[in-house]
């Protein structure tokens, strides 16, 4: 007897290609996506370790510039710094120190105007009026606007003359500090820039002439009501009850007396 052989078909080289092509395009999806998640979890844990590290000199910066004290000259460090000490050699910082300061009184006034002569022709809505100097200044009459009251008019009298020693204050005991911080993730740069503002109270007091540390004296006199500590009670000087003490007149017994 003659057996007949069942011959099974196999793949052909077209479906070969297809099949590897497509395989191929899966694992090319799946490597971008396993890199990118790599990549993801490596940059939060550097910018974690960069947010620490940069807190961190921030202190270091503050405690150098009270010690130095606020000067006029260059108290920046641009020369690039890493942290070696810190254990972290790949993360590098510079920081610049900077004197904020405001703008001169002629200026706010030429900023004002221009911003009224602006919005006259309907140049918009934000600008320095809108800000919280310009509306500060704005009500307070520095500007000389007209129909202002008498109030308002003496306030910016006042504002005017203070301004240069608002101005003084800021310069000798504020400092404004840009701290850079940089590092790699994977070969990419990154950044970031933290900023803070130092304040000298001994050097504000100087410019203050000492009347910031000086103390409000207690008025003396009789507290709040006329009478002074230790005198008669409130309610008339007479003991609560209304009259007399009981046992001596005026008693239970119908007024008599014991």
């Amino acid at each position: 007897m003659k057996t007949a052989l069942k011959r099974t078909r196999g793949f052909t080289l077209l479906e070969v290609m297809l099949g590897l092509a497509l395989l191929g395009l899966a694992l090319v999806v799946l490597i971008k996506s396993a890199a990118g998640s790599i990549f993801n979890a490596e940059q939060a844990h550097m910018l974690g370790v960069a947010t620490d590290l940069a807190r961190g000199k921030m202190y270091d910066i503050e405690e150098i510039l009270l010690k130095d004290g606020f000067t006029d000259t260059d108290q920046s460090a641009t020369s690039e710094q890493c942290f070696d000490d810190e254990g972290w050699p790949s993360i590098c910082y510079t920081y610049k120190v900077e004197q904020p300061e405001l703008p001169s009184f002629d200026q706010l006034q030429q900023m004002a105007m221009a911003q009224a002569a602006g919005s006259g022709s309907g140049a918009g809505s934000g600008g320095f009026e809108n800000s919280e100097i310009g509306g500060i200044a704005g009500m307070m009459g520095m500007f000389g606007a007209t129909g202002q009251s008498i109030d308002a008019a003496r306030g910016g009298a006042l504002i005017q003359q203070q301004f240069q020693m608002f101005q003084d204050i800021l310069k000798v005991s504020v400092r404004k500090v840009t701290l850079t911080v940089k590092w790699k993730v994977l070969g990419s740069d990154r950044d970031l820039k933290v900023v803070a503002y130092f304040t000298d109270a001994t050097a504000m007091d100087k410019v203050l002439n000492g009347m910031g540390a000086q103390e409000i004296q207690e008025t003396q006199g009789n507290p709040p009501g006329g009478n002074p500590p230790g005198g008669n009670p409130p309610g008339g000087g007479n003991p609560p009850g209304g009259g007399n003490p009981p046992g001596r007149f005026g008693g239970r017994d119908g007024g008599k007396t014991r």
